[in-house]
């Protein structure tokens, strides 16, 4: 690849690793793009327009927010919508991208994702953070077997998308784990566990789970906002 001679000759170390990642065609709804025919949507025009639309819902949701603070927030989410849009897809299939879905706080999106990482933030803020330790020597609840379980599987999943070349893999990952956790959010019960053993031991939890979010939107090229 050109583009990979060219950073050898610049120097730069990690041009012996590049890897060309190829993906299939991209269309929207109404069919395929054609400059012949006036059908031609440039990312930037679809990336500020993702952007204008989460400033919008923002305001509505969360007007108290910090001008500043909004666009940036509503940058992480633009961006990472397209971006999660994206890759969410198997790189050997066309993508049909809409707008709509991308952007959708429900169903297998960026901002589904995002959103998991910010309860588990909020959560930890109204608590005043998390304990140093925490014990799990208690009956757990099924839905902390499964957050413990899909952490814990967190090594290996970035080995396979690694090893296959494959961003969907951890896509994938990151939207069971974000799944999982708002399952937990409505269901078990944190800062008014029965027992202050049991609640330290829930935080924990969700710290973890947060960093763990947080570190697959990473490796996505997506960040994890704190608030929206």
């Amino acid at each position: 690849m050109t583009a990979f001679a060219i950073l050898k000759l610049w120097g730069f170390p990690q041009a012996e690793k590049c890897y060309h990642l190829g993906y299939g065609f991209v269309s929207l709804p109404e069919g395929a793009m054609s400059a012949r025919k006036g059908l031609v949507v440039l990312f930037k025009d679809v990336a500020d327009e993702a952007i204008r639309r989460v400033m919008v819902e923002s305001i509505e949701k969360n007007p108290d927010m910090p001008e500043t603070e909004r666009q940036q927030v509503a940058q992480m989410i633009g961006l990472g919508a397209l971006a999660y849009a994206m890759l969410s897809v198997d790189n050997n299939k066309d993508i049909v991208f809409d707008i709509d879905e991308a952007l959708s706080f429900d169903g297998h999106t960026g901002p589904y994702i995002q959103n998991a990482h910010v309860r588990a933030a909020s959560i930890l803020r109204k608590a005043g953070d998390y304990p140093d330790a925490a014990n799990f020597e208690y009956k757990l609840e099924p839905l902390e077997v499964e957050l413990i379980d899909l952490i814990s599987r967190f090594p290996e999943t970035v080995q396979q998308a690694a090893k296959e070349y494959r961003p969907l893999v951890m896509a994938t990952y990151a939207y069971d784990l974000a799944s999982t956790f708002h399952k937990f959010y409505h269901v078990v019960r944190v800062l008014q566990a029965d027992t202050e053993y049991i609640r330290k031991a829930r935080l924990r939890l969700i710290a973890a789970t947060k960093q763990t979010l947080a570190n697959a939107l990473r490796l996505l090229a997506i960040e994890a906002p704190e608030k929206m």
